[in-house]
């Protein structure tokens, strides 16, 4: 058997490299033309680094579903819809051991993207997205987002636009007395 010299690079390392372009290519001919893909997969990044139980979630897997999520749409989505299907996929169990998985395009064997996240990360990530398309469910996305509440501009939602007249107390007690309907008299002066 032939022994390799010293400075032949490391065969595993190559081939991490090969991988590494063919999902790069991947990404510009199928990902990156959709819609709303690439805000998307940044979203899930930053919820990555600022969230501890989405830490363990590959990249690549997240890409390749990400991309999935969209691409199956019927029609193309805006960033809001985009994010919500792709909380609603991976609510529907697709990270759970039993579930479909995510097998790697790019390779000639079937190989599973999420094999280095143990079950019970998977489970977390599967529960924490429930909860994150809840919070979108009630108008919470800024939670999700790691920011704060945007000001309404719709005079709609907006509280302090209410067309409801408002409840004066003029004697300033805190009793529901004065509150009532008042009459029309008291508005004949």
């Amino acid at each position: 058997m032939v022994k390799d010299p010293a400075d032949v690079l490391d065969r595993q390392k190559c081939l991490d490299a090969l991988a590494a372009l063919r999902h790069a290519k991947w990404f510009q001919a199928r990902a990156n033309g959709l819609q709303s893909c690439v805000i998307i997969i940044r979203i899930l990044r930053d919820l990555c680094q600022r969230v501890p139980t989405w830490s363990p979630f590959p990249g690549w897997a997240m890409e390749l579903l990400v991309e999935k999520a969209i691409n199956s749409a019927s029609a193309p989505l805006g960033p809001g819809d985009a994010l919500r299907r792709v909380f609603e996929c991976i609510s529907s169990g697709i990270l759970l051991p039993g579930g479909p998985g995510l097998l790697d395009p790019c390779e000639k064997k079937p190989v599973d993207t999420l094999t280095a996240m143990g079950e019970q990360q998977r489970e977390d990530i599967t529960s924490s997205a429930q909860f994150a398309l809840r919070l979108l469910a009630f108008r919470q996305i800024h939670k999700v987002l790691g920011m704060d509440p945007l000001p309404q501009m719709n005079p709609r939602f907006n509280v302090r636009n209410s067309r409801k007249r408002r409840h004066d107390n003029s004697d300033g007690t805190d009793s529901f007395e004065g509150e009532g309907k008042k009459d029309k008299k008291d508005f004949d002066n």
